[in-house]
């Protein structure tokens, strides 16, 4: 309450005392919320297990395709003949992923499946090709230099060679190299 003696001066600064939300404040505030809310969106998201439509992973009645190419040492292998299963090959150099049982969905779609299903065998330190030529990291390439299994996903080299879980459009190149 101001008295009749105070100056104009003095009644301005007990009234600046009074916080009020000024405009840049509420706008502060709300950049603050669209972030905390972005994050949060992104921690559930990330935390699925990529089930729903559209998700990270094929899952049960899904139908992708993904190329593949398979490199021993310089060498282009032929495509693996046509195999059965949720993941699979029809003998064309592509991947089929369609699911039928949680048995092939999800994280379980995965290359090692893949190259499972062609009578083949990949860990993410060998390759085990349908003829029985075996190749592990650490082993020479013809020319007698070491090799190192690699994948590289759409030009990007990858870690988990045999976990990766292929997503439509992928395309894939598999292989053992000089290092």
């Amino acid at each position: 309450m101001t008295t009749r003696g105070q100056s104009r001066r003095e009644r301005r600064r007990s009234e600046r005392r009074v916080r009020r939300f000024t405009p840049r404040m509420w706008l502060v505030m709300g950049v603050a919320l669209l972030m905390l809310l972005a994050i949060l969106g992104a921690l559930i998201a990330s935390s699925g297990d990529g089930e729903e439509t559209g998700g990270r992973f094929p899952k049960i009645g899904d139908h992708w395709h993904a190329t593949y190419s398979i490199t021993i040492c310089e060498e282009s292998e032929p495509p693996f003949p046509v195999s059965n299963g949720g993941v699979h090959t029809h003998g064309n150099g592509s991947i089929h992923l369609h699911p039928n049982s949680p048995v092939d969905a999800g994280t379980n779609a995965n290359l090692a499946r893949f190259i499972a299903s062609t009578g083949a065998k990949l860990t993410n330190d060998s390759l085990k090709l349908p003829s029985g030529d075996e190749y592990t990291n650490g082993d020479p390439c013809p020319d007698g230099q070491t090799g190192q299994m690699f994948l590289r996903v759409n030009g990007i080299n990858m870690k988990g060679v045999a976990d990766y879980v292929p997503r439509d459009n992928d395309r894939i190149e598999l292989g053992f190299e000089v290092q």
